[in-house]
């Protein structure tokens, strides 16, 4: 259980928000998402546009972020990763939040409105990816990969690579959809990177397995789009 100071200005935003929360909810949305299988500890089916709105609301506050995020609903979550500060997010911070992650809106969510703008990115990318068993985990670091690949140095890219590969025989559909989603992105950053990807899945080209088909159809048709096949 975590424990802040009393703070009733934050504390007062937090209601404000929450109210927000209830007049903004959906249920029939909720519904939907929890038999597609994206269940959370309390949802209320509030559109991402319309949190987006609310966030705007709002300055950007680390302690206020952090007590949204600890009330463990989708929406509260889902702005914390709106208004924590980059500047104020820490490695430590995001291992602590990653602890809660276990929904592919979360992940995506995160990566967007706050990982990839850290100043630590790539080194919380190379991190996550080589987290081994925490699949929740890796599939953060891939996707995180996706939206920061013009900053990643090629040493790191080599390694997302061949982690990729590495995990690429799975049945976790997020896990080997990030992995898809990275290596075609990957192609974008520099001829070097792309001859590399596409001479590293050559081995699992003519793969039978399910996931490494999907990696290496999704990584040839973007690789066809961009015209360097």
């Amino acid at each position: 259980m975590d424990f802040y100071v009393l703070n009733p200005e934050l504390e007062q935003q937090i209601t404000e928000i929450r109210r927000k929360i209830k007049l903004s909810m959906n249920g029939v949305v909720s519904e939907q998402m929890e038999r597609n299988g994206i269940v959370y500890k309390q949802n209320y089916g509030v559109s991402i546009p319309r949190l987006r709105e609310i966030a705007s609301l709002y300055a950007k506050n680390h302690d206020l972020a952090q007590r949204l995020w600890a009330l463990h609903i989708r929406e509260t979550m889902i702005l914390a990763t709106l208004l924590e500060p980059e500047e104020k997010a820490t490695i430590q911070l995001a291992e602590q939040w990653m602890k809660d992650v276990n929904q592919i809106e979360l992940v995506e969510q995160i990566c967007m409105n706050l990982f990839s703008k850290a100043s630590f990115a790539e080194m919380l990318c190379f991190r996550f990816i080589q987290s081994g068993q925490d699949i929740w985990k890796q599939i953060t670091g891939f996707t995180l990969s996706a939206r920061i690949y013009q900053q990643l140095s090629q040493d790191t890219i080599k390694t997302i690579v061949s982690e990729g590969i590495k995990n690429s025989d799975t049945d976790n559909l997020f896990l080997y959809k990030s992995i898809a989603l990275s290596l075609s992105r990957l192609l974008r950053a520099g001829e070097d990177a792309a001859k590399y990807i596409l001479k590293e899945i050559e081995p699992i080209s003519s793969s039978n397995i399910n996931s490494q088909k999907y990696i290496c159809h999704e990584v040839k048709e973007e690789a066809l789009f961009l015209n360097i096949l």
